[in-house]
């Protein structure tokens, strides 16, 4: 079986009074943690930030972004191969989805003409989520319910028929950033959350502080109403403070 590297990353969704908080710490290899792939790119339809191909190092596809049709989407790694990485999925996904049917229709499409590499993506609006996980010809979709947060170990594909074995390290985060969800109800909660050293500073808290791979940056995408907005930092969410921009202005 092939062994994962440690990857990072906490995504996920949290249900506020009115609307949504939908967010991602994005954890990379110590050699990424540089400005120059922090590159956002903003449309009159989507705003995102630019994911880096692990395997080539160039930009490529969607890391977390929104669309004004207040559909989210953010990935985890998982496995690296030669093949296409899952952000053009994330990017795809954000041009064609405009409601929650289209989701499936996409994703089914993408991996009939395309051999991906290995990662999990949650794609999310105010009245919906799907959880997708791919790895190279194989697909597997679930519609989630309430709030919900995803590190870098799949849930819905076999590891055994995928010939992986599964992570350990990220557990510890999924199982932190499950128990603190249930009890935001704000941003200020949610950026607590994400800021977060329990149990300990280091590879394994949320704010994530590894020796081999750290967190780069941090992105909260509010949507209430009408009202769509991003947050976010570059560097360590326990050292910065998030900036907060409005998306889709009429």
């Amino acid at each position: 079986m092939q062994e994962l590297s440690l990857k990072g990353c906490t995504v996920g969704i949290a249900h506020i009074s009115g609307g949504i908080l939908f967010f991602k710490n994005r954890d990379l290899a110590r050699e990424y943690c540089i400005n120059n792939i922090y590159v956002i790119q903003s449309t009159p339809k989507i705003y995102t930030l630019k994911g880096v191909n692990l395997q080539t190092k160039e930009l490529e596809g969607v890391s977390i972004g929104v669309n004004k049709y207040k559909v989210c989407v953010a990935n985890t790694h998982v496995v690296s191969t030669p093949d296409i990485a899952y952000d053009i999925l994330c990017g795809t996904l954000l041009n064609k989805v405009k409601e929650k049917n289209d989701v499936p229709k996409v994703v089914r499409g993408f991996v009939r003409d395309n051999t991906l590499q290995g990662g999990r993506i949650l794609v999310s609006s105010p009245k919906w989520s799907y959880l997708i996980e791919v790895f190279k010809k194989e697909y597997k979709i679930k519609e989630i319910k309430g709030d919900f947060v995803i590190t870098n170990r799949f849930s819905l594909i076999s590891y055994k028929s995928a010939g992986l074995k599964p992570p350990q390290e990220s557990c510890t985060r999924l199982k932190t950033a499950n128990r603190m969800i249930k009890k935001i109800s704000s941003i200020k909660g949610l950026k607590g959350m994400l800021r977060s050293h329990v149990p300990q500073k280091g590879k394994m808290s949320v704010c994530r502080h590894g020796k081999r791979n750290a967190t780069e940056s941090s992105h909260i995408i509010q949507i209430q109403g009408e009202h769509i907005s991003w947050s976010s930092l570059v560097g360590y969410p326990c050292e910065n403070d998030y900036n907060t921009i409005q998306l889709f202005q009429k």
